[in-house]
């Protein structure tokens, strides 16, 4: 592990953490503006390979469709549900959207590039799947879609915290190196120590989803990787990377420091 990143967590662990949501999402903005057409490729690529493969599987597996127009329909899609090859469909469906993750996940890695004055491109998309992280962002989003439904089926609450405490999985594994487990508990950890400044950044980034989600599918196309840029500040505003120059109580001060990732 990277004794840097260990050293930040306990200090934030020990000193809590404080900072501008404005800020972030005003420089979030800032880094989407000069890297708009990878962050949106990173986005919807995922989105249309997927199409793509279940579409060719759709020849061969079945798998039911959830549009319910009538309350009867519930007895027949049930039953359609409870199908193995449909079973088997939507698990395949499932691993699928996982193993795609890592080109959604590049978007971090593409905002901390330009943010480092360096210029993305295509290539960078695909980043995840030559340098060894593919295996864990994979299990990091299985993990996290496994942990949400239960959290959320044993009590709502329990899904809204583990939603919040888990922004920075992906920065850890992207930026740090950490194991999906390390990711998990030491995202936890650090957002903890301040939960209702997570929450807020949370509560922000649903207001900027819904925003998006009124002009339609243009809008989200926007408010989604913008989202995830925003991850990226808060997490370089917390944690930060080594030769950066911030203090623990000067966090939320995004000016005082720079990455050299």
């Amino acid at each position: 592990m990277d004794n840097f990143i260990l050293n930040r967590i306990e200090e934030v662990k020990k000193n809590s953490f404080n900072i501008n949501i404005g800020d972030i999402f005003s420089r979030a903005w800032d880094i989407f503006s000069g890297t708009a057409f990878y962050v949106i490729l990173g986005l919807i690529l995922p989105g249309i390979i997927a199409w793509m493969i279940k579409f060719i599987l759709g020849l061969f597996i079945t798998i039911p469709s959830f549009f319910v127009t009538d309350t009867d329909d519930f007895s027949d899609l049930y039953a359609q549900v409870l199908t193995p090859i449909a079973l088997f469909g939507m698990g395949l469906s499932f691993f699928i959207n996982a193993a795609l993750a890592p080109i959604s996940v590049s978007i971090l890695t593409i905002a901390k590039k330009y943010d480092e004055h360096r210029n993305p491109d295509f290539n960078d998309l695909f980043i995840h799947y030559k340098d060894g992280k593919f295996g864990s962002i994979f299990l990091a989003y299985i993990a996290i879609q496994i942990i949400t439904v239960i959290a959320t089926a044993i009590c709502f609450i329990p899904g809204i915290i583990f939603l919040v405490t888990s922004l920075f999985i992906f920065p850890f594994i992207v930026f740090s190196n950490f194991s999906v487990v390390d990711a998990i508990k030491y995202s936890a950890s650090v957002l903890w120590r301040n939960f209702w400044q997570s929450f807020l950044f949370c509560l922000a980034a649903l207001g900027i989803f819904i925003v998006g989600g009124l002009a339609c599918i243009i809008g989200l196309v926007v408010a989604i990787p913008l989202i995830y840029i925003g991850i990226y500040v808060f997490y370089k505003d917390v944690i930060g990377f080594e030769g950066d120059s911030n203090e623990i109580d000067q966090l939320g001060n995004t000016n005082d420091y720079q990455s050299n990732y």
